[in-house]
């Protein structure tokens, strides 16, 4: 292939750089994932650095696969075995299922997702007298994380400097991890923190691994946290390659521990080191990126450069203002509908709604179904997270590890086997007494005196049977994975009790989701022949949020944090108002640090459009902030020039019965004063509620109401269509505006 040909220049210089450390600084839509896989490509083909010495880490499985896919497309005739592309995650986890046994683990271990690790935590609260419900399990849950993503196990931590709530939180850490320890999990943070400490305390290991990569390679380096580039640091010698990849202005990901500061001071770790800055997009116009420029520029901590595009358009950046979030709302879904009725060959899924917050998503939704819009949103409940795959996993699990007794307390009782709290209480003690787990106990039962009920023994010993049974012929491999886990549910009675423990719609979409996740084993066992059924458990585990993204026609509808890496012809970036974008808690907190993520998290969003970006806030009232929303500071900074369009209502499509709404449409013109400022001739008065329907009042603060059996009082507040009332005999009331049993005096 003729790299020079199909790369511009700093892409090519990126790309074949001979430089042992070289930081490639890629800014938006400038082809990070291109440079990463032509210089795999150039490294084998090229340089004939043999595939197995080469690891590249990304932080997604899904973009992992497009890496590897794309790399085979450009060296079809190679033999690419033994190239590693995965996250950090998935590299421990091999590395663990090979090394662990040093550290007298057996390799078999299970992997903990989030809520197999607040289920253990619930049931220790429990056993400490607390209810599940309480303060302490969320406060155990954040502490055992933070101190995780630091590196820390309860061994590294001296009780005696803690105090109040941590010193309660560092006793559940304890049990946590003995608990978890005796069911031979682990979970995500421990996959990199049991590999650092064997890296660390087994120099042969180490060696073995340093000697290995010749080449790392590491995608979206800027969301790399302490931990992860410690893990980096000791692969990493004088002898090998260290190429990272990433943009300062994309880090969006602090509060779960990335740290900026890596990318940018990595040059004083590893000298000397190559700096490239690809700054072409190749994805937005130039309207897109002006503002987006503008924007970042106002960061102080990053590295300086401008993205430029050849990508001319006509299309502005267009900026609306609504009084309410359902004008805001109805606009965006007549907005789409305008859009792709006028250019059939437009698809819903050219179009992406970004918000700053999952719970602004509620009034878009219920929009786009008013249109019979289709659409999907993302951050909800994930297929592999919804109840009846997550039972399914656990039975799975079990067959793979009998050892795993948080799976087992969740599939105890389902199907129903008349197993109590009083009855599991009796089970969990005889199974301590002789030392056991509780399935493997269960394996045990039928030959053993116990004070369970005679029907509970039974039902535990035909479980037991079955999954004897089950993993007999999962062993043996003669029939496929799949079936033989389709009838295993079915003769535990798995598929029935779906069938009774649901209505009609829920039994129905809860059986399509089981039968989904059989085709789901059988897809997987279809594509990775040489892999068992205990990787395709762990490669459930290792799945993350856009892994799930498929390829159906419908608008999209996410967080900015989601959107990451995607792109979309069509971008609506709404509730752009001050408390929510930025949000209350970085500007509460009024630090330079956080209010710079929120400017990235802006920037990010703003760059996922490639053709049209639209930016919509109200001014309604906002129950998080008690007050009337305002326009985000970040309209100022992105240097936005305010001008009112004329033939207001037909634009938006949300139209009042009065027709009375302002709206306005506010365009980027690059030759403004630059000052920014909102000019709005019809401002939202404050204060006030107009209501529509009901009673037809407008109502003040200040204003006398009389309700028909509180009598009569003042308005104290008006929020939103709610009104605070003072009445002389009742006192303080919250009431409904436009309610029929009011009425305003004078």
């Amino acid at each position: 292939m003729d790299f020079e040909k199909e790369l511009n220049e700093k892409q090519y210089e990126a790309v074949t750089s001979k430089d042992q450390y070289l930081r490639i600084i890629a800014g938006a839509g400038s082809g990070k994932t291109r440079v990463l896989t032509y210089r795999i490509a150039y490294l084998i083909g090229v340089l004939g650095v043999f595939p197995h010495e080469i690891m590249a880490i990304t932080f997604t499985n899904k973009v992992a696969n497009e890496m590897k896919e794309r790399v085979f497309k450009l060296l079809p005739d190679r033999d690419l075995r033994g190239l590693q592309i995965s996250t950090f995650h998935s590299f421990c986890a091999r590395v663990l299922r090979s090394e662990i046994h040093v550290l007298g683990y057996p390799t078999n271990f299970v992997i903990f997702d989030d809520d197999d690790q607040e289920k253990l935590v619930k049931s220790i609260a429990v056993d400490f007298g607390y209810r599940k419900g309480d303060s302490e399990v969320k406060e155990a849950l954040s502490y055992i994380g933070f101190q995780k993503m630091l590196g820390k196990l309860p061994a590294d931590i001296n009780e005696k400097d803690l105090h109040g709530s941590n010193k309660i939180s560092y006793r559940f850490f304890v049990e946590y991890e003995k608990r978890k320890n005796e069911s031979y999990c682990l979970d995500f943070d421990d996959l990199i923190i049991y590999t650092i400490r064997i890296f660390e305390n087994y120099d042969e290991v180490l060696r073995k691994y340093q000697n290995r990569f010749a080449h790392i390679l590491v995608d979206e380096f800027q969301d790399t946290n302490d931990i992860q580039f410690k893990l980096l640091s000791l692969l990493t010698t004088s002898y090998n390659s260290l190429y990272v990849v990433g943009d300062p202005d994309q880090t969006i990901y602090t509060w779960r521990g990335a740290n900026h500061r890596i990318i940018l001071d990595i040059d004083k770790r590893y000298k000397p080191l190559t700096t490239i800055i690809l700054n072409q997009n190749y994805r937005s116009t130039r309207h897109i990126l002006d503002i987006a420029n503008c924007l970042i520029n106002k960061n102080e901590e990053r590295m300086k450069k401008d993205l430029f595009t050849k990508i001319e358009s006509n299309e502005k950046v267009e900026l609306y203002s609504f009084v309410s979030s359902d004008y805001e709302a109805s606009f965006v879904g007549k907005k789409i509908a305008d859009i792709k009725n006028a250019d059939p060959t437009v698809n819903y899924s050219d179009f992406a709604i970004l918000y700053r917050s999952s719970s602004s998503s509620l009034k878009f939704e219920n929009n786009l179904v008013s249109r019979r819009i289709p659409y999907r949103v993302y951050g909800g409940v994930k297929f592999y997270g919804r109840k009846e795959v997550k039972d399914a996993l656990a039975y799975f699990r079990l067959l793979i590890n009998p050892k795993d007794n948080v799976s087992f307390e969740r599939i105890c009782n389902y199907p129903r086997r008349g197993f109590g709290e009083s009855s599991f209480e009796i089970f969990k003690s005889e199974a301590k007494e002789l030392g056991l787990s509780y399935m493997e106990y269960v394996y045990k039962l039928g030959e053993v005196d116990s004070a369970l009920k005679a029907g509970i023994k039974l039902k535990l010993c035909e479980l037991a049977s079955e999954m004897n049974k089950t993993i007999a012929k999962l062993t043996e491999n003669l029939e496929a994975y799949s079936e033989v886990l389709d009838g295993f549910l079915k003769k535990i009675g798995f598929f029935q009790a779906l069938v009774d423990e649901n209505d009609d719609d829920e039994e129905d979409e809860a059986v399509k989701n089981i039968n989904e996740l059989i085709d789901d084993v059988r897809s997987y066992m279809k594509t990775h022949q040489d892999s068992n059924f205990e990787e395709y458990l762990q490669n459930i585990s290792l799945l993350t949020s856009q892994d799930e993204m498929d390829g159906s026609d419908k608008v999209n509808l996410m967080t900015v944090h989601t959107a990451k890496g995607l792109e979309f012809k069509y971008v609506f970036v709404v509730n752009f108002s001050q408390g929510s974008f930025p949000n209350a808690r970085a500007l509460n907190e009024g630090t330079k640090a956080r209010l710079e993520e929120e400017r990235r998290l802006a920037y990010v969003a703003f760059t996922r459009a490639k053709e049209k970006l639209i930016i919509t806030y109200n001014t309604g009232f906002n129950y998080s902030s008690g007050g009337d929303a305002t326009p985000s500071q970040f309209i100022k900074e992105a240097n936005l020039n305010y001008s009112i369009v004329s033939g207001t209502n037909a634009a938006a499509g949300g139209i009042d019965r009065r027709g009375k709404m302002p709206i306005y449409q506010y365009n980027f013109n690059k030759n403004n004063n630059g000052n920014g400022r909102v000019t709005q001739t019809t401002a939202p008065r404050k204060s006030v509620v107009e209501v529509s329907g009901g009673n037809g009042i407008k109502w003040s603060v200040g204003d006398t109401a009389i309700h028909k059996i509180f009598g009569e009082g003042t308005v104290t507040a008006v929020q939103g269509d709610i009104i605070e009332v003072d009445f002389v005999t009742q006192g303080k009331k919250k009431l409904l505006g436009s309610h029929k049993t009011l009425s305003k005096k004078g």
